[in-house]
């Protein structure tokens, strides 16, 4: 259970079942058995809340042959967003540059960038990073950092859930943390 406006990380080694529990609760995947709510609701039952999450996974949503603009504003089209509406976040994570630039001519750590503002582009209530610090350098992460940070001073009900294996960028940003071990929860303890 995490209560909302809550920053929980996900820990465990390679396979425990980090991204699959971050798939079934963005309703990629289906559950084999049981049921995922999210804000009180079945997700699999409510055809709204995939409105509510932004995803950010290991394989990035971008198209590589349009623009950074270009992919960003054909994402906000589908939640009925404006340019405006985004363009804070785009400056705050030091996109203004690469603005214009092609995804394929990004950095790893631009393309990463790039890919968390797509997914916050329609100010979602939860937010699932699957290993947001693998292969960044120290600048974007503490960029990334300083983002939620930010978000949770300024009181927005905002929840976040990162899977990493990073605890000294999550320590950062998250309130406490859930072990996982083999498809179960295996410790949970706060920082």
């Amino acid at each position: 259970r995490i209560e909302s406006g809550e920053f929980v990380a996900l820990f465990g080694h390679n396979g425990a079942g980090k991204t699959t529990l971050l798939k079934l609760i963005a309703t990629h995947i289906r559950p084999s058995a049981g049921t995922v709510k999210i804000f009180g609701e079945d997700a699999f039952r409510d055809s709204g809340i995939r409105r509510k999450i932004g995803l950010v996974t290991h394989s990035s949503f971008l198209y590589d042959e349009l623009t950074v603009r270009e992919n960003l504003l054909f994402y906000a089209r589908q939640f009925g967003v404006e340019e405006r509406k985004f363009l804070d976040t785009v400056e705050f994570l030091g996109m203004n540059r690469w603005y214009n630039v092609r995804v394929k001519e990004l950095s790893h750590g631009l393309r990463k960038r790039a890919d968390i503002i797509r997914a916050l582009i329609h100010d979602p209530d939860l937010i699932l990073l699957d290993e947001p610090f693998t292969g960044l350098d120290s600048e974007t992460c503490e960029v990334l950092v300083n983002y939620f940070e930010g978000q949770k001073q300024r009181g927005k009900k905002k929840t976040l859930l990162i899977a990493s294996h990073s605890q000294e960028w999550v320590k950062k940003v998250c309130d406490r943390a859930i072990t996982l071990r083999h498809g179960k929860i295996a410790g949970e303890f706060s920082f």
